[in-house]
C-alpha cells in the first residue's frame, strides 16, 4: 500500500472551516460513490471497489447517470448490499440537488473522476463532508484532440473543472505519477498515488495479478476512509 505523498489532510481544505462533527447515531462508515457524465468507462472500477466495501463494514451508495444505470439492467451490477441511484437526466443543477440529498446521511463523498467531482464538490461543501476524488487514466489521455478550435475549448473546460475539483478535494487518488503531478498542478492539497483496481494487462489477464490489484485498491480506500472519519470525529 502506498504511503501518503501529499501534504497531509487539512480539515479546512475548501470548506472555510473545520469539517462538521460525525453524527453519533451510526456505527458503520457510510460513503457516497459518484460517477459523472462521460465516466461510463469507470463503471468496472466502481463495480470492484463499491462491491467489495459492504463486506468490510462500509455502507455504500452509488450515484450514476440514469443511462448508465439502465445499461446495467434492472438488477444493477453485481453489487451486494449497495444502493444504486440513477441521477436524473437534465441540467447539472438537478444532479447537484440529487447528490446533495443522497449525501445527507454519509460520512465521506467519493467521486471517481473529475467530472463526477463537480456535483460532489457542491454536496461535500454544503454538508462539510470530506471529499475523495479519483484521478484515473481516461480514454484519449495519451492523444488529446486540442488542435481544432472545438478541441481547445473542450480542453479549457476540462482544465477548469479539474482545478475546481482538485482545489476542493480533501484527498485526490491518482492512477499514475503523471496524473499525480497533474492533480497537484491543478491545486490538490493532498494528492496520493493509488493502485488501480483493474490493471491494464495483456490478454489473457493473469487472475492472481487482478485479485492482488483489487485487494490493494480496496485496502487503500479503507485506510483513506478511516483516516477521514477519524479527522472528522476530532
Amino acid at each position: 500500500m502506498m504511503a501518503p505523498t501529499g501534504g497531509g489532510l487539512r480539515s479546512d481544505r475548501g470548506t472555510g472551516g473545520p469539517l462538521a462533527p460525525l453524527p453519533p447515531r451510526r456505527s458503520r462508515t457510510a460513503v457516497l460513490h459518484l460517477l459523472g457524465p462521460g465516466e461510463g468507462h469507470l463503471a468496472p472500477r466502481v463495480r470492484v471497489l463499491a462491491g467489495a466495501l459492504p463486506a468490510r463494514g462500509v455502507r455504500v451508495t452509488v450515484c450514476a447517470p440514469a443511462e448508465l444505470v439502465e445499461r446495467w439492467g434492472p438488477a444493477g451490477p453485481a453489487f451486494r448490499g449497495v444502493e444504486i441511484v440513477p441521477l436524473p437526466r437534465g441540467s447539472l443543477s438537478r444532479w447537484i440537488a440529487e447528490v446533495r440529498a443522497r449525501s445527507a446521511d454519509v460520512d465521506v463523498v467519493h467521486a471517481h473522476g473529475p467530472a463526477g467531482g463537480l456535483p460532489a464538490v457542491s454536496a461535500a461543501l454544503r454538508r462539510r463532508l470530506p471529499l475523495v476524488v479519483g484521478w484515473p487514466v481516461r480514454p484519449g489521455d495519451d492523444h488529446p484532440e486540442i488542435t481544432t478550435p472545438g478541441g481547445r475549448v473542450r480542453a479549457g473546460v476540462r482544465r477548469a473543472v479539474e482545478r475546481r475539483v482538485a482545489a476542493a478535494a480533501t484527498v485526490v487518488l491518482a492512477d499514475t505519477p503523471e496524473l499525480l503531478d497533474r492533480a497537484r498542478r491543478r491545486g490538490a492539497g493532498d494528492a496520493r498515488l493509488a493502485p488501480a483496481p483493474l490493471p491494464r494487462l495483456p490478454a489473457p489477464q493473469r487472475p492472481g495479478a487482478r485479485v492482488g490489484a483489487e485487494e490493494r485498491a480496496v485496502a487503500l480506500l479503507l485506510a483513506v476512509y478511516d483516516e477521514l472519519v477519524r479527522l472528522r470525529g476530532h
